[in-house]
């Protein structure tokens, strides 16, 4: 069938390459752009297109091999990526926590066997904080497309011998499945959406469709405006998307339509000539690698900085530029084009000797754990301190936990909690057992250990299902009699809805919704949330009084201002000289700032109240959150040296009487 014409090269193919992965980097550096991903939807059309026009050829010519499609695919995709990989392994066994290196061993397994865009649908959202710190997060993208290189040429050979002439027509069917998929999966499974090829493949097959339609026989006008619409809808996306914007579905139909508009229109038009331009060539030529080596620079940054001075984030970008052509003129052009794989036999035992050895590789780092002896012992130590969370102590399906003396006895007392009770956990164990003193936990990580609430966006089904919980908690203890119930939980996130992570200026930012309520209401305020904790507060006071039993509650422990602290304390020790970049206390100050509402509504019940803030806070007033231990291993959970350290003698007054 007649198809547009793929063999000559098109220049302007390349600066649209360009322009594609200049949106990607940049908005990765946060250089503005910040609907830059979309880049990545142009290189799926611009792939589809090239890869179908290859095949069509070939199946025209009656000379079509899937083994040579599949060789020269390994040739094209596989030494840069093999490069850049291995590079990566090398640098994170210097960087990383065990765990992040453990991390970083896996997703290079699920590259490897062309899974990427899996396991990140498993692990975590493209746009998620924690995606910061994944290395090979990008390789996503070349998963989808090396899953549709190898299940498209195998369809297409089926449809050719078959129904020839309806391959465009079945193509067409195929892309508006895809993209009702894309459509049921945005708003039910965004991750899924995002990733994986069903939702995804539309996108490819927009281009396999441009080439096999006749070439544009448009006269001149019409050609310029279809060419200037279509850079207007690539453009566009780029700065006036976001993070917020529901993608793929119906968002992705702008870049994806313009990068096939400025195809079909050719170069003879004034923005094919302005993508033709030798800048953007050059960029396009070098667009793969570019894309290879950009994200694991900007990761392995953040391990060191954390948050990327403007200067950084210059330097990055020149450093992958650079980074870019060195793979481009002596890894993917000799390979390439090069008698090292210049048979399919070669090619292919290539590619399958190197997944074999790159695939061991990273499984001995993560069946090692992320390979703790590489570290001193003292960061092991630390470490190990920083990857504690308490599990010992939660309670599985609200089932109690024992703690202080382990002998059969009347209880002396419960603790009731979520995780920060679980943190709390630590410390009250020992004075228990010191004391003699036989206590319970009840700590479910996530839940306020207050009948009667639940979370602002909880369905009705999941509020239920909380209230429900901690009635029957609270009936356990009224059975049990306990002289003492000791609550310890995260009351600001409560009532403030936000994290105090990067604290500047009067308000902390990275909203997130934790508020309570104890009906329904999606969009709390404050004084909403506050008044509710404390109405439930005071009844749950009431109910224990009425039995006898006396309440205490904890203040919540000093939050720090400091993210990631795991993996910026490893930078602190293991890279002393980038210990400048980064903030590692918290002055009173912010902590009133943060807290003190809360902890005065708290104080105001006229209910019994545990204050430790004395503990944390030294003569100058700041924060430690790490000495010979670490303390924090988060901006507001203690780790279990923590807990002994800050909590323990607190614990001890309260407990001995």
């Amino acid at each position: 069938m007649a198809a547009m014409d793929a063999r000559r090269y098109r220049p302007e193919i390349d600066g649209l390459r360009a322009v594609a992965v200049i949106g990607v980097v940049m908005f990765h550096l946060g250089l503005g752009f910040p609907g830059g991903f979309v880049g990545v939807d142009v290189f799926f059309v611009i792939s589809g297109y090239l890869i179908t026009g290859i095949l069509l050829r070939q199946l025209n010519e009656g000379r079509f091999s899937l083994v040579d499609f599949w060789a020269r695919r390994v040739r094209r995709i596989a030494p840069a990526a093999l490069v850049m990989v291995v590079v990566t392994l090398l640098i994170g066994g210097f960087l990383q926590t065990p765990d992040r290196y453990a991390s970083l061993a896996r997703s290079a397994m699920a590259h490897v066997v062309m899974a990427s865009n899996c396991y990140f649908t498993r692990d975590q959202g493209y746009f998620a904080e924690s995606s910061d710190l994944e290395p090979l997060l990008h390789t996503w993208s070349l998963s989808v497309e090396e899953q549709f290189y190898l299940i498209f040429p195998l369809l297409m050979v089926f449809v050719w011998k078959r129904w020839n002439g309806r391959i465009f027509l079945l193509m067409a069917v195929a892309a508006v499945a895809s993209f009702a998929w894309s459509l049921v999966e945005v708003p039910s499974d965004p991750q899924a959406a995002f990733f994986l090829l069903p939702s995804r493949g539309w996108e490819l097959l927009a281009g396999a469709m441009l080439a096999a339609i006749p070439a544009s026989g448009m006269a001149r006008r019409p050609r310029e405006v279809v060419s200037a619409l279509g850079l207007i809808l690539v453009l566009a996306p780029m700065f006036l998307f976001g993070k917020e914007t529901a993608f793929p579905g119906p968002a992705a139909i702008p870049p994806v339509l313009g990068a096939a508009l400025l195809i079909y229109a050719g170069g003879a038009t004034l923005a094919g000539r302005v993508l033709s331009a030798r800048p953007l060539v050059g960029i396009g030529l070098i667009s793969y690698s570019l894309y290879l080596w950009h994200w694991p620079l900007t990761v392995f940054a953040r391990e060191v900085s954390f948050e990327l001075p403007l200067m950084w984030k210059l330097a990055i970008l020149v450093a992958s530029l650079t980074l870019g052509y060195l793979s481009w003129r002596w890894i993917e052009t000799p390979f390439r084009t090069g008698s090292f794989l210049g048979t399919k036999k070669r090619s292919l035992r290539f590619g399958a000797l190197s997944a074999v050895l790159l695939f061991s590789t990273a499984w001995g780092i993560w069946n090692s754990g992320g390979m703790p002896s590489r570290l001193p012992e003292r960061s092991q130590q630390m470490i190990s301190d920083l990857e504690w969370n308490g599990g010992e102590y939660s309670s599985a399906k609200s089932k109690a936990t024992q703690i202080g003396e382990r002998s059969k006895g009347p209880l002396d007392f419960v603790l009731w909690g979520d995780s920060h009770g679980a943190s709390a956990a630590a410390a009250v164990d020992e004075v228990g057992k010191k004391l003699g003193l036989r206590g319970r936990g009840y700590l479910n990580n996530g839940t306020p250990p207050v009948p009667g609430l639940f979370f602002a966006d909880m369905d009705q089904k999941g509020a239920n299902k909380m209230i429900a919980m901690n009635e029957r908690v609270l009936a356990e203890i009224i059975e049990s009699k306990p002289p003492v119930v000791i609550l310890v939980g995260r009351w600001v996130a409560r009532c403030e809805g936000y994290n105090a992570i990067e604290m500047t200026g009067e308000t902390p930012d990275h909203r997130f919704i934790t508020m309570v309520v104890d009906s329904p209401n999606p969009d709390p305020t404050y004084e909403e949330a506050s008044g509710a904790l404390a109405r439930r507060l005071k009844s749950l006071h009431q109910r224990l009084t009425a039995h006898g039993i006396e309440l205490l509650i904890m203040q919540q422990v000093p939050e720090s201002t400091v993210n990631r602290v795991a993996a910026r304390f490893y930078a602190q020790v293991q890279h002393p000289k980038a210990s400048t970049l980064v903030q590692f206390s918290t002055t009173r100050a912010e902590f009133d700032l943060r807290q003190g509402r809360t902890m005065a509504m708290i104080a105001g019940l006229g209910i019994g109240v545990i204050d430790p803030t004395s503990q944390f806070f030294g003569e100058n007033d700041t924060l430690q959150i790490y000495g010979e231990r670490a303390y924090y291993r988060d901006d507001d959970h203690l780790t279990k040296p923590g807990s002994l350290h800050y909590l323990a003698p607190v614990f001890e007054k309260v407990l001995s009487r």
